[in-house]
């Protein structure tokens, strides 16, 4: 099962984004960030999409930029995989707790359900793909979202199906220091 599916399944999981950021050797967890501060801003992420069940071990780039818009944080995803393909994602966010937000994209089923702890972020979402022989499936997506450094963050998304694990993506992104630096006098400015 590779090609399509592979590719629509991959597409999302980089989410939040990937999008997802997780990944071993990129140092000790630190405090968790808030949603903002994870994705605000430009960054690049490498990442990995695996399914033993569909075959696929693919490789992919993403640049992300989140900025705020009309009381809604948005996250606008440009993925390219090591086949050369390109793809477009935009996350809309909505604060609805203290520490709790909802998410939507044009390829999830309702909304994700995104809930900042101290020591993580975690999203939870289902999106409707297509195998390669068409037919649709509804894949669930759970991602844990962790700082590993002042501008590093990583990814570990699990996808299931039926209640049994699928794939796996993981992500690390660096954000660039002029744009950390860019974002906190945007910040500044606005108090």
């Amino acid at each position: 099962m590779h090609g399509a599916f592979s590719m629509k399944i991959a597409h999302p999981l980089v989410l939040l984004l990937a999008l997802l950021f997780s990944g071993a050797g990129l140092g000790a967890a630190q405090a968790g960030p808030t949603l903002e501060e994870a994705f605000r801003g430009e960054a690049t992420g490498v990442g990995r999409f695996k399914s033993q069940l569909a075959g696929v071990d693919r490789g992919f780039v993403v640049t992300t930029k989140g900025r705020g818009a009309g009381g809604k944080f948005v996250l606008d995803q440009v993925f390219r995989f090591d086949n050369g393909a390109l793809d477009r994602r935009t996350w809309h966010f909505r604060k609805t707790g203290p520490n709790t937000y909802v998410g939507t994209r044009d390829d999830v089923v309702g909304t994700a359900k995104v809930v900042v702890g101290e020591d993580a972020i975690r999203m939870s979402y289902d999106l409707i793909t297509r195998g390669k022989n068409g037919s649709k499936l509804q894949l669930h997506f759970e991602d844990t979202i962790r700082r590993t450094g002042r501008d590093s963050i990583v990814n570990k998304g699990v996808i299931s199906m039926l209640g049994m694990t699928v794939g796996s993506v993981d992500v690390a992104f660096q954000r660039q220091k002029s744009l950390r630096k860019r974002g906190r006098a945007e910040e500044l400015a606005r108090q």
